[in-house]
């Protein structure tokens, strides 16, 4: 079992905090947004957890060997300005016939989430909540008539039924499909194609439509913005998930 973390872009929306230093790097109540990220998986349930940099490479990668943490692995994408999908495909050329969970580093995630996410994972699963008010820029899904396999996942959904929080599950034995979808989404698309063109492409081509993992209840944390940074972190000082 691997966990694919995507930590390789600029995080451009962040400003000045990003000029110098990669998204993983940036501090939130005085920890790296990378170290939540890490203290969040498991790591007795991962084999290895591999961390794809690609902005500022270098600090990334040295600041997780100062960690020590023996089965986490930092690779470089060096194609890091095109779309994420090419993080993804840096990462899973170092592996195959293995099931994986691929996670953004920008997200906040409490730990006690993770008990339930285990218990929901099989087949290609996309990791969703329902108890957010969500803007322009959040990932939303459309589910199929069963309420549990995605119909339709875009930021530009006006008709949806939740929201992405920025994982999806593999099954070892889903895998050679993944791949391949993650082949026909780049022939698609092209340099500009992100990680959740990938589940759209599935849910169309309906061979294996992914389903969903519902995390309602949690709640957590994305830093996408100088806003989300704030609010990122009045929340966890309040927060009892993370206290």
């Amino acid at each position: 079992m691997k966990a694919i973390v995507l930590a390789a872009g600029t995080g451009s929306r962040l400003g000045e905090i990003t000029k110098a230093r990669t998204k993983g790097m940036v501090p939130v109540r005085g920890r790296k947004l990378i170290d939540y990220l890490l203290d969040f998986l498991d790591k007795d349930f991962f084999d290895e957890i591999i961390v794809v940099g690609g902005f500022c490479y270098e600090d990334l990668r040295d600041h997780i060997a100062a960690r020590n943490i023996k089965n986490v692995r930092v690779i470089e994408n060096k194609n890091y300005l095109k779309g994420n999908i090419y993080t993804l495909v840096t990462a899973l050329n170092e592996f195959s016939d293995d099931s994986f969970l691929i996670t953004n580093v920008d997200h906040i995630y409490p730990p006690v989430m993770f008990q339930k996410m285990k218990e929901s994972m099989s087949g290609i699963t996309g990791m969703c909540d329902f108890d957010r008010s969500l803007s322009h820029d959040d990932m939303k899904v459309k589910l199929r008539d069963d309420k549990i396999k995605i119909q339709l996942i875009s930021k530009q959904l006006e008709d949806f039924d939740c929201g992405y929080i920025g994982m999806t599950y593999v099954d070892k034995k889903c895998e050679k499909y993944y791949r391949d979808s993650v082949e026909k989404t780049i022939e698609r698309i092209g340099e500009k194609a992100v990680v959740e063109n990938v589940l759209q492409y599935m849910a169309e081509d309906g061979t294996n439509s992914p389903k969903i993992c519902d995390l309602s209840g949690f709640g957590w944390y994305e830093v996408d913005t100088e806003e989300d940074l704030l609010r990122a972190e009045r929340g966890l000082e309040k927060d009892s998930n993370f206290n």
